[in-house]
């Protein structure tokens, strides 16, 4: 993933399953149809407490998997085959009623390649696939100080220069991540680009936490377009316009979008890369 031109998740590519019978010889059928394949949807996962996103398409591009569906994962270190730690996945929509993928929690111990199996609830595992866990995270993790980056608000810039997002919340350009930090409350925080996002993902996730904002009128929510420059004649979103915030100096997205909650001591206490379900939001708080 370039980090010069953030994007979640380059790509859903597709995963492989057979279909399958089982069962005293009465056919059953499978979750998935044949042909389908899954793909572990995150690009900084870390040793601890993670949570990890697998999309679930077919060949073609047809992107499988709904609430309906159930599924298990099972996670194995490569260095250590016998070891397993396994997880419910539970399907979150990326764009409500048309596509969606599985988020699960794990614990990983240790750094290196593992392997993740995804088993649907008729029919046999799909293909493994693997997922690179990183010692420490490229971006903030829980547990770390939030990066006291700069943020632009309305005091100096207007909303068509702050966000892509066509039904903008003023709250969420009002405070600086500087004085938000300084507050004392808890804030959470959002990296995305509506407009200019790689895949249908910002969009949908800044409307999830501006919902969930109206019953928190003492948290500090803070939306941080991932651009700059936005009104600009010769605006293109490439490197030179990637707002500093969410660069190398500071948060070091590798994609995006990102929600962050942040407590009232400026600790990182949740992180959501892609995809969030509100429910995850509302748990964080």
């Amino acid at each position: 993933m370039r980090r010069t031109r953030l994007g979640f998740i380059g790509g859903w590519l597709c995963l492989a399953m057979m279909a399958s019978a089982c069962g005293g010889g009465e056919e059953v059928e499978p979750s998935f149809p044949e042909g389908s394949f899954a793909i572990v949807a995150n690009a900084d996962v870390g040793t601890g407490a993670s949570r990890v996103l697998v999309a679930i398409a077919q060949e073609d591009g047809t992107r499988l998997g709904s609430p309906n569906i159930g599924i298990q994962l099972t996670a194995r270190p490569l260095d250590a085959p016998g070891e397993t730690s396994r997880a419910t996945g539970v399907f979150t929509w990326m764009v409500e009623d048309v596509v969606g993928l599985y988020r699960a929690a794990f614990e990983f111990d240790r750094p290196g390649t593992w392997e993740i199996t995804v088993q649907p609830s008729s029919g046999p595992p799909l293909a493994p696939v693997a997922v690179n866990v990183l010692e420490k995270t490229l971006s903030p993790n829980i547990g770390d100080p939030a990066p006291v980056a700069p943020t632009p608000t309305l005091a100096d810039s207007t909303l068509a220069e702050l966000t892509t997002d066509p039904t903008p919340e003023p709250r969420f350009y009002a405070t600086s991540l500087e004085d938000a930090l300084a507050s004392g409350k808890p804030t959470v925080l959002v990296f995305s680009t509506p407009a200019y996002c790689q895949t249908a993902a910002c969009g949908p996730l800044l409307d999830t936490v501006k919902g969930v904002a109206v019953s928190y009128p003492d948290v500090n929510f803070i939306h941080v377009e991932v651009y700059t420059g936005l009104t600009d004649p010769d605006f293109v979103p490439d490197p030179a316009h990637l707002a500093p915030a969410a660069g190398p100096d500071y948060w070091n997205l590798p994609t995006e979008p990102w929600v962050y909650v942040i407590d009232a001591g400026g600790t990182v206490t949740a992180r959501f890369e892609g995809v969030m379900g509100e429910d995850e939001l509302l748990a964080a708080l």
